[in-house]
C-alpha cells in the first residue's frame, strides 16, 4: 500500500524542485514596482496570468548597474519619471530561467517585454472604471 493517497501523489510528480516556477516564459502583469528595502534596486513583481503565485525580480539603482533599471523602462515603453502607476496591471510577457543566490534555487528573470493587452480594458484600468460605468467614451 503507497504511502501517498491518489491526490498527494499527483501533486508529488507535478512538483518542481524547490517550488520554482518551471522555466519558460510566461504571459502576467505588472502588480508592483516599487524600491527595494536596501534602496539599491527596484522590486519588479509580476502574476502569471495561468495563476502561478507571483513573480519577483530587480533592477539595480547603483551607477554600476542602472543602465539595467533604463533598459527596463525602454522595453516596457515607460518614461524615466514614471510612477509606479505606469505600471501597475500592464500585461507584460516575462522569461523566466533557474539561477542559484547563496547555493540555493531561485528564479531568474531574463528577460520582461510589453506585450499588447486588451486596449479597452487596460484603459478601463487606468481611469479605475467598473463595468456598470455607462458614461466612459469607448
Amino acid at each position: 500500500m503507497s504511502i501517498l493517497d491518489n491526490e498527494q501523489q499527483k501533486a508529488a510528480a507535478a512538483a518542481v524542485e524547490g517550488g520554482l516556477l518551471p522555466e519558460g516564459e510566461y504571459l502576467c502583469h505588472i502588480t508592483a514596482v516599487e524600491p527595494w528595502k536596501q534602496g539599491d534596486s527596484l522590486l519588479w513583481k509580476f502574476a502569471p496570468d495561468s495563476g502561478e503565485r507571483e513573480v519577483w525580480a530587480w533592477t539595480p539603482l547603483k551607477a554600476a548597474g542602472i543602465w539595467r533599471t533604463k533598459e527596463r523602462f525602454a522595453a516596457l515603453g515607460v518614461a524615466l519619471d514614471a510612477g509606479e502607476e505606469a505600471f501597475v496591471g500592464m500585461p507584460v510577457r516575462i522569461t523566466v530561467e533557474h539561477g542559484e543566490y547563496n547555493g540555493e534555487p531561485k528564479v531568474v528573470v531574463t528577460g520582461v517585454e510589453r506585450v499588447a493587452g486588451d486596449f479597452v480594458s487596460e484603459a478601463k484600468r487606468v481611469v479605475g472604471a467598473t463595468e456598470e460605468d455607462t458614461d466612459i467614451p469607448f
